[in-house]
This record gives C-alpha cells, sequence and structure tokens, in this order.
C-alpha cells in the first residue's frame, strides 16, 4: 500500500462555518465555491414535477463536530468535511436482506425499453481477510438498442458483512466500443483508497462505494422529513452524500403493488461537483426497503428503472 506524507487537522473546533476558499462547508452559502441554493419548495406529488430542476433540494445544515476535513480529490482543490466517529469493528444490524437475493428490473427511456439489469448477493467471500457479501450487478442493453449502442456492464463490490462498508470495487464497462475497468482496494486500517494500483486518495474511516451506500441505507430507519448522512467514493473522488426521506407513496410495478418510501441522495454541501441529475428512489415501506422503482430526469425525458423480479429476498 502506497503511504503519502499527510498533515492532521484538529477538527475539536470546527464549530462554525469555514469561510477559507476551496473548502466546502455542507449547508454554507460562500459566494467563492457554493452556489445560492433557494430552500426547496413543498414537494409536489406528481414524481415528473419532484424531478424538475425547480424543485431542487438544498442540503441540510451538517453539524462539523467530530469531523475530519479532507480533500475531495487527487488534486486537493476542494474539501469537505466527514464523519471520523465511525469504527471497522463497527456492526450494522441487518434485517433487510441476505445471500441469495436477486432483484431484476426493466430499464425504460420514456415508456421504451432499453434493457434490463440486476442487483444480486450471490455468495459470501473474503476480501482483504475480512467475510464480505459479494454485490454484482448488470446491466444489458436490450436488443432494438444493441442493434446501434451495445452495453454490457458489470459492477462488483466487495461489503463487510458487519459493518457494511466496502473492502473492495470493480467496474467493467462495455458500452458500444467504449471498454473500461477499474478496480479499488479500501485500506480501512491507513484510511487510504487505491484505483488502479496506482491512484491513492484519503478516506473517512467506513467510507462507501456506491453499491455498498445502497445496501447500507437499506438496514436504516427512514422517517419522512428527516435525512441520512452517507460518505461516499467513486471514481477518485469522495462525495459527502444526504439521503432525503420525501414521502410514502404507494405505487404498481411489474412486480406488484407496493407501500413505498420515496428516498432521493444529493450531495450535503451544494456547488462541490456539477450535477448530473437528480435521481428519485422507492423504497418499500418495511424492514427490507427492497428498491421498486428508480427514476431520474435526463435531457430528454426520464429514464426509468422498474422492478420486476424478486428471488431469495428475506420474508416480512
Amino acid at each position: 500500500m502506497a503511504q503519502q506524507k499527510t498533515t492532521e487537522i484538529d477538527t475539536t473546533k470546527k464549530t462554525k462555518k469555514d469561510t477559507t476558499k476551496n473548502v466546502v462547508v455542507p449547508g454554507d452559502s460562500t459566494k467563492s465555491d457554493t452556489m445560492q441554493v433557494s430552500p426547496a419548495p413543498t414537494i409536489p406529488m406528481k414524481t415528473e414535477e419532484m424531478l424538475e430542476d425547480k424543485f431542487i433540494s438544498s442540503p441540510t445544515e451538517y453539524n462539523v463536530t467530530n469531523k475530519i476535513l479532507l480533500p475531495l480529490n487527487r488534486k486537493k482543490t476542494k474539501y469537505a468535511y466527514f464523519d471520523a466517529s465511525q469504527s471497522i469493528d463497527r456492526v450494522i444490524p441487518n434485517s433487510a436482506f441476505k445471500v441469495g437475493e436477486k432483484l431484476t428490473f426493466i430499464i425504460r427511456y420514456g415508456v421504451v425499453k432499453a434493457g434490463t439489469s440486476t442487483m444480486a448477493l450471490p455468495e459470501i467471500v473474503y476480501k482483504n481477510g475480512y467475510e464480505c457479501f459479494k454485490i454484482q450487478t448488470e446491466a444489458r442493453s436490450s436488443k432494438f438498442f444493441s442493434a446501434f449502442f451495445k452495453v454490457r456492464d458489470q459492477v462488483i463490490s466487495y461489503m463487510d458483512r458487519d459493518g457494511l462498508y466496502t473492502w473492495g470495487f470493480e467496474k467493467h464497462l462495455r458500452e458500444g466500443k467504449f471498454r473500461a475497468n477499474q478496480y479499488v482496494s479500501y485500506d480501512h486500517i491507513n484510511g487510504w483508497a487505491v484505483t488502479n494500483k496506482k491512484d491513492s486518495l484519503r478516506i473517512p474511516p467506513c467510507v462507501q462505494d456506491i453499491l455498498t451506500t445502497f445496501y447500507y441505507i437499506r438496514t436504516q430507519t427512514l422517517e419522512v422529513g428527516k435525512s441520512l448522512f452517507v460518505d461516499n467514493h467513486a471514481d477518485n473522488k469522495l462525495y459527502p452524500l444526504e439521503v432525503k426521506v420525501h414521502k410514502k407513496e404507494r405505487i404498481k410495478v411489474k412486480a406488484g403493488t407496493f407501500d413505498c418510501i420515496v428516498v432521493e441522495p444529493i450531495l450535503r454541501a451544494s456547488g462541490i461537483f456539477k450535477s448530473k441529475g437528480r435521481l428519485l428512489v422507492w423504497v418499500t415501506d418495511d424492514s427490507r426497503k427492497i428498491p421498486v422503482q428508480m427514476k431520474s430526469k435526463i435531457i430528454i425525458g426520464y429514464i426509468t428503472a422498474e422492478l420486476r423480479e424478486m428471488e431469495g429476498f428475506v420474508e416480512k
């Protein structure tokens, strides 16, 4: 593991807004590095309206006590606060999922079927000497879309069985003529994420990747009007995420009719990176929090993932 010289930062006095240039304080609207965000209006009931830019969700004020200031990228051009209180020895109670669970989704672009995707927990494996859930996702374009843009993507994550944080991540993209492979190793003992065996970035304790974030949220209590805060790493960047719980709603998808909770992941500090569009996720309103629908607005229309089939899930 490559070691880098770091400077210890005293986080015991971080009780006021940090106005230093290139430091992003969650909830702060300092002109230099954050954009002005008006308070979000009352969330409308129609999904399409919820996804409109004018209803953008503003970050919640964030208490930086017991937090650590870390660079968001390898160039160290921006910083944000992350949770320093977690321990890799933590045990997160889990009654939401188990080995053998497999969820299959239909992906639609508007009303047109664009492809299918799966999310599965096929087995328990060892990573860095720790027992881990292997999380495996695959996305395939439909026969129609494959004729002009074939997609065969696979993403794999290794999530600590007890602590539900990441020890390893793989991404294998096959999109048209584009090919890319990425491997990330997480050293929680020394606090590093190493991408493709060369790019190192400091990480907070128990950081999540994009897949473990999702499964970790499924084990947590979701209360309308409140938020969960998760520290995330992806593509050589740290992302302080806030997951807002918007409302409850009953929806019908291919897999059936479900009482759901609607949640939205957003950046905890505005102005860190350019937004690539909002995402709403419907999870079952029970202890399992099975995702049954995901919807995101794009330049023209919406991309929707709708649950078609579920196997090996925990019974209520």
